[in-house]
């Protein structure tokens, strides 16, 4: 098993990212920064969610962001991997937890065997919201100089054991998109494959 996260210089450029995994076939979601979790294989079709998960050896999911969370998950003892995106919306919305559940139905894996990375992402220092969107979730709001500061990741790392997080916040690294800092359509991704 094996993952990567691209920067600007891959970004979602599919020719770039099919040399990273070979033969395999690149699957991408229509992300709607829902709760849906789907489970595929190389012949799905591109579908409304926000979470896939596998055992086909011979694809690789794809998560494209440009501030989200992409989340790679693995359990490398059943050969099950997934990917997320989790947004302030699908945080809410438990993704995270949604994706884990689906792997235990699907597949048989325990929670405990699920490794989870969080690739980057904007950071508390940079996620700026509005007060009404804070409501239930204070836990994790910062407030400086009267603003509201979400922390992602820390939201989504509760009750997680198993878990790496890369520190870099991508709108205060200029090598990633942000749509917090430029407002780009411009997206990076995160790949897992078996």
């Amino acid at each position: 098993m094996a993952y990567f996260f691209t920067d600007r210089r891959i970004g979602q450029n599919r020719e770039k990212l099919q040399k990273e995994v070979g033969e395999r076939k690149l699957l991408f979601m229509k992300q709607t920064h829902s709760d849906i979790v789907e489970v595929v294989d190389k012949n799905w079709t591109i579908k409304e969610c926000d979470a896939m998960i596998t055992i086909d050896k011979d694809v690789a999911l794809c998560v494209v962001v440009a501030d989200c969370i992409p989340v790679v998950l693995e359990d490398k003892l059943k050969g099950v991997v997934g990917v997320a995106h989790a947004g302030r919306v699908g945080s809410y919305k438990n993704i995270i937890a949604k994706t884990i559940e689906k792997m235990k139905k699907e597949f048989g894996c325990k929670k405990d065997d699920i490794e989870i990375v969080f690739g980057p992402s904007i950071k508390k220092c940079c996620y700026e919201v509005g007060e009404e969107v804070t409501k239930g979730y204070e836990e994790f709001v910062s407030v400086v100089h009267d603003k509201f500061f979400l922390d992602l990741v820390a939201l989504n790392s509760k009750g997680l054991k198993a878990l790496h997080v890369e520190p870099i916040c991508t709108c205060c690294n200029q090598d990633y998109f942000s749509y917090r800092r430029d407002g780009t359509k411009e997206r990076f991704c995160g790949v897992v494959y078996v």
